[in-house]
């Protein structure tokens, strides 16, 4: 028996499931992936056996794993005892350089998770306007709090009409009624956002959305639909949160919002902004941002805020995504991919396509069009977990998220010589698939 199978027997008889967050079950194998350590665009498994990343921690590893500038960074802080729970000359300097780089953030907040950033920018937003609904859009995920976990692989009979989704939970123990004060539309049908958010505009708080809907692979926005969110919120005196948790400095320093040049008035920001470490923060108008303690009444706190490890980690980051040249290197090797991939999937007849802006993408199997959430149930997953598990037996690590498409990607560390490698891996997958 192979380690990476004794570690999985060794974690169940201890860790619930036999891991530390239910998603890291790779549902393409049966089981979690264990890695021993990695580098660049690498990892190891237990066996000592070497994959091309393309799950990069999710999104988090924007540079690579171990990046020197970022490592550096860590080393300096914790060489200096990196003292947790308290104020910092890093905090200001990190909140500074945001505030520079994100077009809303005129004032910021660190949280840990992107959980958090979302559920204090909500609670914000409720207190800022008075106001106690949110509109969110099926499929659109925000986190793990239990105001927004519903329409998440709601199943087909579940869903409802269009111009009223069903508030599907996805998971059990939500709290019992809180789904009526959410209000659910369809994503990227202007027509009925505009009929759903003119039945409600005078008890919503905040709209939320994905602005570049990653976790359904790669889903942008229609003009039309991007614009009528900005506009209808502010005539209205609606807050329009963008919650760039995942698509936060990933196709360029000011995010979604810098590239449809729409400007909300809050946002949350994770994964990348930490530099692979856990870090997220929210942030937008400076008038919303002064309703939290202590200058305002609204509560936002907790121990490890700002920790100054991923804090320092975050400073050397955003410095590398700021520097000239690095998003032209993302776009070369985001378009071998991305093409490699689609050309791959035409000369072995297999029915998957693959769509991605910047240093992320979504592959669709079956699915002729991916531009609204029920547009997603054509989604052949069958497919999808062979062509996981296919890849993974040839070295190259796609991450499958159990949901209707997955978000995959890459790093900066990645080179065309590497994506040319994992293009060789992979089809001798599709090859395997296709027999």
């Amino acid at each position: 028996m192979q380690r990476t199978e004794q570690q999985f027997e060794l974690a169940e008889s201890f860790l619930a499931g036999g891991v530390s967050a239910s998603i890291r079950l790779n549902r393409a194998l049966g089981r979690p992936m264990y890695f021993d350590r990695a580098e660049g665009c690498r990892l190891w498994d237990l066996d000592g056996r070497e994959y091309i990343d393309l799950c990069t921690s999710h999104g988090a590893t924007l540079l690579g794993h171990g990046d020197a500038r970022v490592r550096a960074a860590v080393e300096d802080v914790l060489a200096r005892g990196a003292a947790c729970s308290y104020e910092n000359e890093l905090h200001a300097e990190l909140a500074r350089l945001i505030c520079e780089t994100v077009p809303c953030c005129e004032r910021v907040r660190f949280t840990g998770s992107g959980t958090e950033a979302t559920l204090h920018c909500i609670r914000l937003a409720r207190a800022f306007t008075g106001r106690p609904k949110l509109l969110k859009f099926e499929g659109n995920f925000h986190g793990y709090h239990d105001q927004v976990m519903f329409s998440l692989g709601t199943p087909a009979d579940r869903l409802g009409p269009e111009d009223a989704p069903t508030p599907y939970p996805a998971s059990a123990g939500l709290t019992p009624g809180i789904e009526e004060q959410l209000v659910l539309a369809p994503y990227n049908r202007t027509d009925l956002f505009e009929q759903i958010f003119h039945r409600h505009a005078g008890e919503l708080a905040a709209v939320i959305c994905e602005p570049v809907w990653y976790n359904a692979g790669c889903i942008l926005p229609k003009p039309d639909f991007i614009n009528a969110l900005r506009e209808l919120t502010r005539q209205h005196g609606v807050l329009l949160i963008f919650d760039e948790v995942l698509s936060s400095f990933r196709m360029g320093p000011g995010g979604a919002q810098e590239y449809l040049g729409i400007k909300p008035d809050l946002c949350t920001l994770g994964k990348a902004v930490g530099g692979g470490f856990p870090l997220s923060a929210f942030g937008g108008r400076r008038e919303i941002m002064d309703r939290l303690m202590p200058r305002g009444d609204c509560q936002h706190s907790g121990t490890y805020n700002g920790h100054p490890v991923p804090v320092a980690a975050g400073l050397a980051a955003i410095g590398v995504y700021r520097q000239s040249g690095f998003y032209e290197s993302i776009r070369r090797v985001g378009d071998r991919l991305k093409n490699g991939l689609n050309d791959l999937f035409a000369r072995h007849a297999l029915p998957g396509r693959v769509q991605g802006l910047g240093a992320r993408f979504g592959i669709y199997f079956g699915v002729e069009r991916a531009e609204t959430y029920r547009d997603l149930l054509a989604h052949r997953r069958d497919l999808m977990l062979r062509f996981v598990a296919a890849a993974i037996n040839e070295g190259v690590y796609f991450h499958d998220y159990s949901g209707a498409a997955c978000h995959h990607g890459f790093c900066a560390a990645m080179t065309l010589d590497d994506a040319d490698e994992a293009l060789r891996r992979l089809e001798q997958a599709v090859i395997k698939m296709a027999e």
